[in-house]
């Protein structure tokens, strides 16, 4: 019987599962809105559940279900934030009903979308990449030395939680997601060139900081060409170039499937 896996990336809008073959090949994929005020996170078992038949009826043995969420996610596997999603069950524990005997993973989805750039994308060449995610917030995760860094809390992803740089906008007193994401953007009516330039300016010094051998800019924000795009490569590349063989910055290739084939390589580890 072959082989798949179940895997899931949580958004705030939209729920997308897919069966994955162990060779990163998707068997079979599905996307549902995700219930408004849904505590209990019925949504998203009721999607696991109809994969996991979907597998059955086609004689595909299920071996592991990974999950991607829109918060911060502990070493054991336990969201700590509720900044998306009012949950109000730890996703393992429901997932675990679904499919009883198969391991469950829950991993930041940012996380599984660096870990599928890394093993399947942009950075498949590369021993680690700084990965960002620029969409409807700004998240970042580092791979240094074949290692996925995820802080001693699991919270090794907040780059939007640092400042704008003042040489862009001297008087902004919110954080750089406020200032430079999908989010932000649309609430302060602001400029993609502005907000480019801040981000290129904040990820040239994450890079003096990390040393990673590449920069990997992930979303749907940031894989479009848009103003933002050349005005976040330009600041950075000026930038960075002050120190010698700085790293390459390079859009993403997997586009929104990134943290769906990243939860399902997570389970895959398993």
């Amino acid at each position: 019987m072959d082989r798949v896996v179940v895997a899931l990336d949580v958004g705030g809008t939209k729920l997308a599962g897919a069966l994955v073959a162990p060779d990163g090949s998707v068997v079979h994929s599905s996307t549902v809105p995700t219930p408004p005020r849904d505590p209990g996170l019925h949504g998203v078992v009721s999607l696991a559940a109809s994969l996991v038949s979907v597998a059955g009826s086609r004689g595909l043995s299920v071996v592991g279900l990974g999950v991607g969420m829109p918060e911060y996610v502990d070493r054991a596997g336990c969201l700590t934030s509720s900044e998306v999603l009012d949950w109000t069950v730890q996703p393992a524990s429901l997932l675990a009903e679904v499919c009883p005997g198969v391991p469950v993973v829950v991993e930041s989805d940012v996380r599984c979308g660096a870990l599928a750039e890394w093993r399947l994308g942009a950075g498949r060449t590369y021993d680690g990449l700084f990965y960002v995610s620029l969409g409807t917030g700004v998240s970042s995760t580092l791979v240094a030395d074949g290692r996925m860094v995820s802080g001693h809390r699991g919270e090794a992803i907040a780059l939007g939680e640092l400042s704008v740089p003042a040489s862009v906008h001297p008087s902004w007193e919110g954080n750089l997601e406020s200032f430079a994401s999908g989010a932000g953007l649309a609430a302060r009516a602001g400029d993609l060139t502005s907000a480019g330039r801040a981000l290129g300016l904040v990820l040239a010094d994450a890079v003096a900081l990390l040393d990673p051998p590449v920069v990997v800019i992930g979303g749907g924000l940031g894989t479009a060409a848009t103003p933002l795009w050349e005005a976040l490569r330009d600041m950075y590349l000026g930038r960075a170039s002050r120190r010698p063989h700085p790293p390459p910055i390079v859009q993403a290739t997997l586009g929104p499937q990134a943290s769906l084939l990243g939860a399902a390589l997570f389970a895959l580890r398993t």
